[in-house]
């Protein structure tokens, strides 16, 4: 209880101060009141603008988001345990990590668009036109997402497989297991700490990418389009609530990766 209510402390204080100054600005098309903002989070199925509801944005922004970061991990995570396994490797591929590690993810995206245009999933499999949630699904974005998320998931997991202790590999050796039986019973157990790790920053990256992503022309649809919809239409009471879903969103996804990391590495603790 004593843990609870610290926690919610802090974010009473910011709705009190959020309020005395709504109240003294007067001018709900630069800071709206608490309450407006709270009637639009307490109806999340209401069309919003002509554009769709709070939860069909949401959807499609957390679809985007989840195709590229699984595109991200199927990518990131075997090249990763190749490269932190295999000398040879590493030397091939460390050069072009260094050089694109340091590009912001946000940098790529007019280069996506210039790329792929606002061609979607949809227009991959020959169906245009369509209503549904893939057609929603830039490849420009999915790109983005991509990159985004590739780095921390890729680097986490050369790092885990790097950390793997020599003494548990000879002894494994040393007591007859192969190559296949070393990597599956000692090296992926060993480095799946730091790879859940990665997936958790991964994730976070693509979830704050896709929402700059959809703030630039060629979206229709998505919590980051909305945002920029409600600005230019002077809707501060949505766009705040939007602001707030992006953060409950975002701390929902964080925790989901940390709750699947708490129950397959619980080891990892006892160990130390």
């Amino acid at each position: 209880m004593r843990s609870l209510l610290l926690g919610i402390l802090l974010p009473l204080i910011i709705l009190f101060v959020w309020e005395i100054a709504a109240v003294q600005v007067n001018n709900p098309t630069l800071l709206p009141r608490v309450e407006a903002v709270a009637g639009r989070l307490i109806h999340p199925f209401s069309d919003l603008l002509n554009t769709g509801s709070f939860v069909r944005h949401i959807i499609v922004s957390a679809s985007r988001v989840i195709l590229g970061f699984l595109l991200a991990a199927l990518v990131g995570i075997p090249l990763g345990l190749l490269v932190g396994r295999h000398l040879l490797i590493r030397q091939i591929f460390s050069p072009i990590i260094e050089v694109l590690r340091p590009l912001c993810p946000i940098a790529w995206i007019p280069f996506a668009m210039a790329v792929f245009k606002t061609y979607t999933i949809a227009d991959v499999f020959g169906v245009h036109y369509t209503s549904s949630l893939f057609g929603h699904i830039q490849l420009g974005m999915l790109f983005v997402i991509f990159y985004g998320g590739f780095f921390p998931i890729f680097l986490n997991t050369v790092h885990g497989v790097k950390s793997v202790k020599n003494i548990h590999v000879e002894s494994s050796l040393l007591l007859g297991a192969d190559q296949r039986r070393l990597f599956r019973k000692v090296i992926l157990p060993s480095a799946l700490p730091a790879i859940l790790t990665g997936l958790r920053v991964g994730l976070g990256i693509s979830w704050m990418v896709i929402i700059a992503a959809e703030m630039l022309p060629g979206s229709d649809a998505g919590i980051g389009y909305l945002i920029m919809f409600s600005y230019e239409l002077a809707e501060m009471d949505i766009l705040i609530a939007s602001m707030i879903l992006i953060g409950l969103v975002g701390t929902l996804l964080s925790y989901g990766v940390k709750w699947i990391s708490d129950r397959t590495s619980f080891w990892q603790a006892k160990e130390r």
